[in-house]
């Protein structure tokens, strides 16, 4: 005989599929866990993701926010081009579900899809100036690319307005660096290590110049 508590416990393979559709309210992509092996062969939290959002789906094709889920779900599991085209049908109904762009965004990244990726990517920041995932996104692109006047204006913007995300006050104080603009990059980099103390990156970079 089990007691109330037993009873009351949730399966860990349950509790994962959850947070993994929490994941896909917010649009975050690239986040994935490994499966477990059965006799029947391997089954993964995104196999259940994926069968319970495609009979959702089936059962009500107008909710775009089952169809947002299901695209979430074949992306977790690998299976690109159904979730692109889940994303695309959200966004026939809602253009500006920053979501679908971003998640859509990160898929073409992933599949070497580069311009294509930078063409959503950009999307997203026209509908939402301060998302704060795409500007890292096409941050570190531009970056990457040694294109620091394309990153800045990527990235600029969402520092200013949101300046506790270190990330992206690091990555301004890089571009500011390499532009020849030093006193803003010691500005961005001192203002990363106010909100993340431990980012060893701006810390270095601000040794490099002489400011600590």
């Amino acid at each position: 005989m089990t007691s109330d508590h037993e009873d009351q416990l949730v399966p860990a393979w349950l509790a994962l599929l959850v947070l993994i559709l929490l994941l896909a309210v917010v649009g975050l992509g690239g986040w994935m866990l490994r499966g477990l092996i059965v006799d029947e062969g391997p089954v993964t939290p995104e196999t259940y993701a994926v069968e319970d959002w495609e009979q959702k789906v089936s059962a009500d094709p107008d909710n775009t926010d089952d169809r947002l889920s299901l695209g979430f779900a074949y992306q977790q599991n690998e299976e690109y081009d159904k979730a692109v085209e889940q994303y695309d049908l959200v966004l026939v109904e809602d253009p500006g579900n920053t979501a679908a762009l971003y998640n859509k965004a990160v898929i073409y990244m992933q599949t070497g899809e580069q311009k294509l990726a930078e063409q959503t990517f950009w999307e997203v920041l026209e509908i939402a100036p301060d998302h704060a995932l795409a500007a890292k996104a096409l941050g570190e692109y531009y970056i990457e690319k040694g294109q620091y006047k394309s990153a800045l204006v990527a990235v600029e913007p969402v520092a200013e307005a949101r300046p506790e995300l270190a990330d992206l006050q690091y990555l301004a104080g890089l571009c500011y660096e390499k532009l020849g603009r030093t006193d803003d990059a010691i500005a961005s980099y001192e203002e990363a290590l106010r909100y993340a103390p431990d980012l060893l990156e701006a810390r270095d970079a601000l040794t490099a110049l002489g400011a600590e």
